[in-house]
C-alpha cells in the first residue's frame, strides 16, 4: 500500500525583506474545471510529488467550488493524513475509470493526538480534495462515474 501524504511538509518560505516574516509561497499549480453533480469546481492539479506532498496545507479557506485532484502513476491503494491542514476536506478516491471508490471527510487533527490516516481501500489513481461537505451537498455515491476531461486522463504524473 502506498502512503501519500497530503497536507505533510513544510511549505516553501520567504523571507519578507521589509517585515523579517516568514511568507508561504505555495507551488503554482496547473488548474482545470471539472463537472460533478452537474456543478463546476476548479481544481489545483497536484501532479509533482512535492504537490502532492504538500496538498492544501496550511490554506485557510477553499472556496465552495475549488478543490485539488492528486493524480498518480499508477493506480494503487492510497492513504492521505493531516498533518499542517487548517481546514476539514472532504476526500473522494477515484479509480482510473472515473469511478468513486470511497469518499470520506478528513478533521483537522487534534493537537497531541495521532494523526488518522485515511484509506482507498482499493487501487485508485485520484483522490480529490473538496471542501467538508461538498460530496454529500451535491450527492457524490459510491460507483459513480466522474467524467474526467482528457486533459486529465492523459497526464503523465510524476512517479512516487
Amino acid at each position: 500500500m502506498a502512503v501519500i501524504v497530503s497536507c505533510e511538509k513544510e511549505p516553501d518560505r520567504e523571507e519578507s525583506a521589509e517585515s523579517g516574516t516568514h511568507l508561504f509561497q505555495p507551488e503554482r499549480l496547473s488548474k482545470t474545471t471539472i463537472v460533478l453533480a452537474g456543478q463546476s469546481f476548479s481544481v489545483e492539479l497536484a501532479v509533482t510529488r512535492a504537490a502532492r506532498a504538500r496538498g492544501l496545507m496550511f490554506r485557510r479557506e477553499l472556496t465552495a467550488d475549488a478543490g485539488m485532484l492528486f493524480v498518480f502513476e499508477k493506480e494503487r491503494p492510497r492513504s492521505f493524513y493531516m498533518k499542517n491542514c487548517l481546514i476539514d476536506l472532504d476526500v473522494v478516491f477515484i479509480t482510473a475509470e472515473g469511478k468513486i471508490a470511497r469518499q470520506t471527510t478528513m478533521r483537522t487533527p487534534v493537537p497531541g493526538k495521532p494523526l488518522k490516516t485515511y484509506e482507498s481501500g482499493i487501487p485508485v489513481k485520484y483522490a480529490l480534495e473538496l471542501p467538508a461537505g461538498t460530496a454529500r451537498r451535491i450527492g457524490l455515491q459510491l460507483g459513480q462515474t466522474i467524467d474526467l476531461p482528457a486533459r486529465i486522463r492523459t497526464i503523465i504524473p510524476e512517479p512516487l
